[in-house]
């Protein structure tokens, strides 16, 4: 018990100190950057404040990472390595130890990022990104845990299920028109509706309710296509992907879920979701990426500018990976699971890997 409180207070004392710089210096910068653009200084620290759980979840890896370089540079440098594998501490113990540390840090970052991110997004589109001039641009969420996303516009609101960005469409359409009183005029319901290059958006198997403001019964006329113009172009959807990061993890399970059922091709929604999840894996394989160090415990072999070098490169190699797997993902060349999983569990066999190559050559 001695031995590992000594492990794992190096490692702690090295994670807490590489998420103080960092933090110091992403603080510097965004804050500086904000009063450089003129900003108020309440409005810095709010977009400072948001803009946190984001900037965390790119950290805490790297500071998994750098933990565990850190903390082994420090015992080979004391001789405290040696001496703690000459008592008997096995190898296997030392990657289950540090391999437990990173995992308390692995759950900090899903909670981040499945709960806190979201929490400071909503706040972000509603004291920030949002105006009062262009409120009526913005789609507005109102009852998405019904299945489906709702907006207002200047006579009319208007819902839809899902919108696919490649063929501009909407699926499944509604459109509820009101006069200048607020008092329903008619109503139109489609499978779809698709943009098209005048400018108006052309609706497919169309039922439309009209006279619903008379004393008479409404009327309902079914057609194959009607074309009408609304405010809004696809552009506009493009909130549609920003409304679903304000969802915490549960949320956009059960909205991904529910949507999925449809038969809609939702590998886009599917890598937010599964984003939060890996993101949070690659803490605990950065942190046990160094680990296979300790085969070779020699203090010579150390080295300060050896580890940070070996720090960038892990750093830039993964992200860059991860980035492109996911761009094929959203571009629907891979499935939702390889384009966010297979660079983390490429990082993670290499640890595996390590451990019984290295094992089996010190046997």
């Amino acid at each position: 018990m001695i031995l590992s409180g000594l492990i794992v207070k190096e490692w702690f004392k090295s994670l807490i100190g590489a998420v103080v710089v960092l933090f110091l210096l992403i603080t510097t910068a965004d804050l500086i950057n904000g009063f450089l653009q003129g900003k108020e200084i309440q409005r810095v620290f709010l977009e400072y404040i948001l803009k946190m759980p984001d900037l965390m979840g790119k950290m805490l890896p790297i500071c998994c990472l750098v933990a565990t370089l850190f903390s082994l540079n420090k015992l080979k440098a004391h001789s405290e390595l040696i001496s703690i594998l000459a008592a008997g501490f096995s190898y296997q113990k030392i990657y289950l130890l540090i391999g437990t540390c990173a995992s308390i840090v692995m759950a900090v970052q899903f909670y981040n990022l499945g709960f806190l991110e979201p929490a400071a997004n909503s706040v972000k589109r509603q004291e920030i990104q949002k105006s009062r001039i262009s409120e009526g641009r913005y789609l507005t969420r109102s009852s998405i845990e019904g299945g489906k996303f709702w907006y207002k516009s200047q006579n009319y609101f208007a819902s839809f299920t899902y919108f696919d960005r490649r063929q501009s469409l909407l699926k499944d359409f509604e459109v509820f028109y009101f006069n200048d009183v607020h008092k329903s005029e008619k109503i139109i319901k489609s499978e779809a509706a698709v943009f098209n290059p005048q400018g108006h958006w052309t609706l497919k198997n169309v039922t439309e309710i009209t006279l619903l403001d008379s004393p008479s019964f409404p009327l309902q006329i079914s057609k194959p296509e009607l074309i009408i113009n609304l405010k809004e172009v696809p552009e506009d959807f493009g909130e549609f992907e920003a409304d679903l990061t304000t969802l915490s993890f549960v949320k956009l399970y059960q909205f991904v879920a529910r949507l999925s059922k449809t038969g809609i091709n939702v590998s886009e929604y599917q890598i937010i979701l599964l984003n939060k999840v890996f993101l949070s894996f690659i803490c605990l394989v950065f942190g046990l990426i160094p680990v296979s160090s300790i085969f070779n415990p020699n203090r010579r072999s150390s080295s300060f500018g050896k580890n940070v070098i070996q720090t960038l490169l892990i750093t830039v190699i993964f992200w860059v990976l991860y980035s492109s797997s996911v761009a094929f993902g959203k571009a629907g060349e891979v499935s939702p699971w390889l384009a966010t999983g297979i660079v983390p569990f490429c990082f993670f066999s290499f640890v595996v890997w390590t451990y019984f190559r290295n094992r089996k050559l010190s046997i």
